[in-house]
């Protein structure tokens, strides 16, 4: 009758019987300080970590079931093995995980992408002009703005920091002012306030004039019941 083909890989089946073996017959006392017959030592480490196919695994097998040294250092192979298995196997998973996160945010994003945000004023830097009305005579709202070219200043269309030095006699205190067309119609408004820096009463505001057309403005000015008006360029 055929003899059966003896095994040629070492399983954990293999593993849990030389565990076992090993416990009872060391218990016996095989300390071996001759090292007789040990196999060497990449052979114990591999079968420490499942590397080993030779036809006469069995022998080995039985031999560091039988020997203390050679038990001890299978442990410490089969240890460190099972370490490095461990460690790939969560290296793995997390690298599948951060896959799947980033492909689940970029779906998202694809999907439910973010409304564009408008630009807020608070976020653009002001730009600083100055309006000098000190020698100019204001009419008031009955009557039509002063028309000499020479006396209209100049402005940005822009978002401004706008400084506006009044007429002596001007008071502290707040004012309404708006920038009006030939037609009349307000083109932009804002408040603001008006302090004596000890020479010169000076209306500070903040006011957006990028939306409207460049040309000659009437800009008036309010702070109770009727306005002054004086013309103003926007370039």
């Amino acid at each position: 009758m055929a003899k059966p083909d003896r095994k040629t890989k070492f399983g954990r089946r293999d593993e849990i019987d030389l565990v076992r073996v090993a416990t009872e017959t060391l218990a016996s006392n095989f300390p071996n300080p001759e090292r007789f017959s040990c196999p060497e030592v990449r052979t114990v480490e591999a079968v420490a970590s499942g590397r080993l196919s030779v036809p006469d695994l069995d022998d080995v097998i039985d031999h560091i079931a039988t020997c203390a040294p050679c038990f001890e250092a299978y442990g410490a192979y089969r240890k460190a093995y099972r370490a490095r298995r461990n460690r790939k196997r969560w290296a793995t998973l997390v690298a599948v995980l951060a896959v799947a996160v980033a492909g689940w945010q970029f779906g998202r994003k694809a999907l439910s992408p973010k409304p564009r945000v408008p630009v807020q004023i608070s976020q653009i830097t002001p730009q600083t002009e100055i309006l000098d009305y000190r020698n100019v005579t204001s009419e008031r709202s009955a009557q039509a703005p002063q028309s000499i070219a020479q006396q209209a200043p100049h402005v940005r269309r822009a978002l401004l920091n706008l400084q506006i030095r009044l007429p002596l006699g001007a008071e502290d205190g707040p004012y309404s002012i708006q920038f009006r067309n030939s037609a009349g119609k307000v083109e932009a408004q804002t408040t603001g306030t008006a302090t004596w820096n000890g020479t010169t009463e000076t209306l500070a505001v903040r006011i957006d004039l990028r939306a409207i057309k460049p040309g000659r403005y009437t800009l008036a000015i309010r702070k109770r019941l009727s306005w002054r008006q004086y013309s103003v360029v926007v370039d």
